[in-house]
């Protein structure tokens, strides 16, 4: 997917977007204006906001994004798709995942294209939730340009 702005409200972009499955925070994401997605990591701790508020304003945070932290997302209408580098790179260097848009604070993630293999699967609904979080990381990096 080619990097394109997001000019639209049907998403908040003032925090990031977190899938809590088990009491554990599984997929963290921030989406910004210019179209650029970053993957914040997972997190398994009791004071999970805070705890990962602190982890994302961290200089060891910044300091540590890789390549497969960072992608590219379009919304259309009331879908969104976004693409990540991918760990282990395979024979196609990204994943995309899709899904629909419930409201401006969450979306529903049901499907995913396999990088390596290039098949689709159908995903277990992960409803990620919108979290208020200032300062964000910089979307600024090396990989997405």
């Amino acid at each position: 997917m080619a990097k394109q702005p997001y000019n639209g409200n049907e998403l908040k972009l003032n925090g990031y977007y977190y899938y809590l499955h088990n009491g554990f925070v599984f997929h963290t994401y921030f989406f910004y204006k210019n179209g650029v997605c970053l993957y914040g990591n997972s997190f398994d701790q009791d004071d999970m906001f805070d705890g990962m508020n602190q982890v994302f304003l961290s200089d060891n945070f910044l300091h540590n994004l890789q390549k497969y932290n960072y992608g590219v997302f379009q919304i259309i209408n009331d879908s969104i798709v976004f693409e990540k580098w991918a760990i282990g790179e395979g024979p196609k260097p990204v994943t995309r995942y899709s899904g629909t848009i419930l409201n401006d604070t969450t979306f529903i993630i049901n499907q995913h294209k396999s990088p390596h293999s290039g098949e689709v699967y159908q995903s277990n609904n992960e409803v990620f939730h919108f979290h208020a979080f200032s300062p964000k990381p910089d979307s600024t990096n090396r990989y997405i340009q």
